[in-house]
């Protein structure tokens, strides 16, 4: 069963009950924090979490350019604390993300960690980073071409919490083409860093499993594969030369290698 949350900043959340309700799981899409929505969970990889007890919450958070990644990074912080008040309580959580939701579970942890607060007891991220060196590269997302006339009419000033019909993707091309994401996240070469997650933060994460494409063309390989080295109790399960977001291919054998791996480490 699946109901919808409000909390007290106009975030929704999507809670979707397992049936013991003992543990939770927080779910963070992806869209490089400017398109998405809290409804792209496939339910090939809720099933899992479903299966092994836990109380889905996917989480939709502000959207960029109509906000800084400043600003969203403390709205997911701000929507995690009022969750874990007055939903979660003293229960066991978890985090997943995807992309940049894969970021955001992992600057979620370091703030817990950075204001001594509880962890979560595992992490999930598929494909992320964990920080913004990579951001203005020239990637090749589409043949194409996205012009200013195409996002002329998407509003880029109003607050907006989701996208669920994906309307903003174009935009976000269109940021990856013009090499603009930074402008859009209102990040300077100066402040660049203060969006990098230490080596030291991360030696004090809880166990993560973590997995990419090798042939991934949006967001480097490396990130996945080097948690494995960063994070002392990390599984890493890289597949083969598949597209970023290989979630989108639920019957292929590597994915669903995958979830199999994913299925045995959440019951170990």
């Amino acid at each position: 069963m699946t109901e919808i949350l409000t909390l007290s900043n106009g975030c929704q959340i999507a809670q979707t009950t397992s049936g013991n309700g003992e543990k939770y799981l927080l779910y963070l899409h992806g869209g490089g924090f400017v398109y998405g929505s809290k409804n792209d969970l496939p339910q090939a990889l809720a099933q899992p979490f479903l299966e092994a007890g836990y109380t889905i919450l996917a989480m939709d958070y502000l959207l960029a350019p109509n906000h800084s990644l400043k600003d969203i990074l403390t709205s997911i912080y701000d929507s995690f604390a009022e969750l874990k008040a007055t939903v979660i309580n003293d229960a066991p959580f978890s985090f997943c993300g995807r992309s940049a939701g894969g970021y955001a579970i992992l600057a979620l942890t370091a703030h817990l960690l950075q204001t001594n607060a509880p962890l979560p007891e595992r992490l999930i991220q598929f494909y992320g980073y964990y920080d913004l060196a990579f951001i203005q590269d020239k990637r090749k997302l589409t043949t194409t071409t996205i012009t200013s006339e195409m996002i002329a009419t998407i509003d880029q000033t109003q607050p907006v919490w989701d996208d669920p019909l994906l309307q903003r993707y174009v935009l976000y091309m269109y940021g990856v083409q013009q090499q603009t994401l930074t402008d859009y996240y209102r990040v300077t070469e100066q402040t660049k860093e203060d969006f990098t997650i230490s080596d030291e933060l991360f030696k004090h994460y809880p166990p993560t499993f973590s997995t990419a494409s090798t042939t991934d063309a949006e967001v480097p390989f490396k990130y996945s594969k080097s948690l494995k080295r960063l994070i002392p109790a990390c599984k890493f399960v890289p597949v083969y030369d598949l597209e970023h977001d290989f979630l989108k291919q639920p019957e292929n054998e590597q994915v669903q290698k995958v979830f199999q791996q994913l299925t045995t480490w959440l019951n170990t």
